[in-house]
């Protein structure tokens, strides 16, 4: 089952860090949301359109939900269609010009550029054999808002993509700082210290497609609307066919024998820190480079405990490895492509991974 999920409201998902009202007055928010919420979300709807209602049963049969894929579409007046988080090993430059920085900023587009892979023989404590570096030394930063669309992350899995042109999220989902303030009930006065700032975002050129597998097959839904994120806010979701399918299957790589790129399209939970356990998935591979982002922390609420969840840490969508290997190229594609890879969490749709070239 395909779905997609547009806001119909500005939206706010909390970041791992605490925020009490009297104690803390500034809550960020992150955006696009971690596979987590869409989970929760796709169990209360699951539920509530159950014949059955909320009944223990349903409630653990919800649990039998997987999500299988996460991607996104951006509609503009520019450019319309689906994407995925950016892969970190392409960069920006810094050396562009007024011109082409001016062209950007009205066409809404960024050029980005491929790392290359260097072996390095100079002593170090980088605990990989090689490295990634910019092509002629050139200056560049990262960008860890940027999506690619599905065509050209085609390109780049094939290992033909050495420059192109991406989006920012800040084109197509504004933030929307919200201000608010406690109130004594009694008197419906402001309560000293409880100002308080949430980080929400409008995102009316933004929709979230999620690939799903209902636990009963065929599910029939009554209600188009579904709980998404913090204060209760609704968005539309409905079931989509073919349009939104993002296409990339394992036999559409010609996967080169003796090495390939892994990348991650969701947040992966791994127990290894930051390496993926791959031999546990069946492959031998030795890790060879990687470039990661900053890691990010999965938190919630658990409703039957009603406590806090575990905290976690998890490597962020984007993230790239190298490996080299002995493995044959149609047994890394059939055990690795759109397949998580996350130790933990698996069925919330952590962790989802694309093999391709270097």
């Amino acid at each position: 089952m395909r779905v997609r999920i547009s806001a119909l409201d500005t939206l706010f998902f909390r970041d791992g860090k605490p925020f009490s009202m009297g104690e803390e007055t500034w809550a960020d928010g992150v955006f696009p949301p971690y596979p987590s919420v869409f989970y929760g979300a796709l169990r209360t709807w699951y539920i509530a359109n159950h014949p059955g209602g909320f009944s223990d049963e349903i409630i653990g049969e919800s649990a039998n939900i997987k999500i299988t894929g996460l991607h996104y579409r951006l509609s503009t007046r520019l450019f319309d269609g689906l994407y995925l988080p950016l892969p970190l090993d392409l960069v920006e430059p810094k050396d562009k010009s007024e011109e082409e920085q001016s062209e950007e900023e009205r066409e809404k587009k960024c050029r980005v550029v491929k790392l290359e892979l260097l072996q390095s023989s100079a002593l170090t404590n980088h605990p990989l054999p090689a490295l990634l570096q910019p092509s002629n030394q050139q200056e560049v930063e990262t960008i860890e808002d940027g999506f690619i669309s599905s065509d050209k992350f085609n390109h780049y899995l094939q290992g033909t993509l050495q420059e192109t042109i991406i989006r920012r999220l800040k084109d197509v989902a504004q933030a929307e700082p919200k201000v608010g303030i406690g109130r004594v009930d009694s008197t419906n006065t402001a309560q000293e210290g409880k100002l308080y700032r949430v980080g929400m975002h409008r995102a009316t050129d933004f929709e979230m497609v999620l690939e799903v597998e209902m636990p009963t097959g065929q599910f029939q839904y009554t209600t188009a609307f579904i709980k998404l994120g913090g204060e209760g806010k609704i968005a539309a979701i409905e079931e989509k066919g073919r349009m939104d399918a993002l296409k990339i299957e394992k036999n559409t790589i010609s996967l080169k024998p003796g090495r390939f790129k892994l990348y991650l399209a969701t947040p992966a939970l791994l127990k290894n820190g930051w390496q993926p356990n791959l031999k546990g998935l069946g492959i031998k591979a030795e890790l060879v480079a990687a470039v990661l982002g900053k890691p990010v922390h999965i938190g919630g609420f658990d409703m039957v405990k009603k406590a806090p969840k575990p905290m976690l840490k998890a490597v962020p969508a984007g993230s790239v490895y190298y490996y080299e290997t002995d493995e044959p190229a149609e047994r890394i594609l059939q055990e690795l492509q759109g397949i998580s890879i996350s130790d933990l969490l698996k069925e919330q749709g952590f962790g989802i991974a694309y093999v391709g070239n270097y």
